[in-house]
């Protein structure tokens, strides 16, 4: 059947949940790190949920559409994953009321939200997944994971957890572990990734922690 397909089963659950658990983060950050009020952005994330969820059931012949739908959704995670990072760092260096413990945790939280983000985003520009009949037809691929290929596994497919796992390796090791990212955008995309994570575990974290008392000791 030609354009998007879409079941609900697990990993839509799956998907909801993690949008859930990023807004909860970004509720729980303190004002100084988000943007706008601090209800602002979980708000517009928590409504993206339904707004793409009625235009796949009402119209799910309008694939174009609903991919920009997604595109846009899955864009706003990132550029608010990244704004969270640089407004933690500019809060650092212009100087913060916050203690040591709050700049610990916001650093943890925009960590969190790091992987989560970009997890989805892996998730959905992965042809197979997003169900992209011409793409995932055309042999078209973006990430290459260790169990494809393997005589043990023919019929293997990834799935959410495999993605945020890979979202979750590339910050830890600031670089593909055991998948591959195979396009030119999945390159650019693990690179702000990266980039993103050094700047909060390496300059936010590492200054957070001189600010407990006895840390720079």
């Amino acid at each position: 059947m030609a354009g998007l397909r879409y079941r609900v089963d697990a990993t839509t659950g799956g998907l909801v949940l993690t949008v859930l658990a990023i807004c909860a983060i970004q509720m729980a950050l303190p004002g100084t790190v988000t943007i706008g009020p601090t209800d602002f952005l979980p708000f517009v994330e928590l409504a993206g949920i339904p707004i793409v969820a009625v235009l796949m059931v009402v119209a799910p012949e309008r694939e174009a559409f609903i991919r920009g739908a997604m595109n846009f959704f899955l864009a706003l995670l990132v550029a608010a994953t990244v704004m969270n990072a640089l407004l933690l760092l500019w809060s650092l260096l212009s100087g913060t009321n916050e203690s040591g413990v709050v700049l610990l945790f916001s650093g943890f939280g925009v960590l969190i939200i790091n992987v989560l983000s970009f997890g989805l985003v892996y998730w959905w520009l992965d042809a197979r997944n997003a169900g992209h009949d011409e793409e995932r037809d055309s042999g078209r691929r973006e990430l290459l994971y260790p169990q494809e290929g393997l005589d043990e596994h023919p019929h293997w497919q990834p799935s959410l957890m495999d993605y945020l796992y890979t979202a979750y390796t590339n910050i830890i090791a600031f670089s593909p572990t055991d998948t591959m990212p195979l396009s030119h955008r999945m390159k650019g995309l693990f690179t702000v990734q990266s980039a993103t994570a050094l700047l909060t575990i390496v300059v936010t974290l590492s200054r957070a922690i001189n600010l407990i008392p006895g840390g720079a000791s």
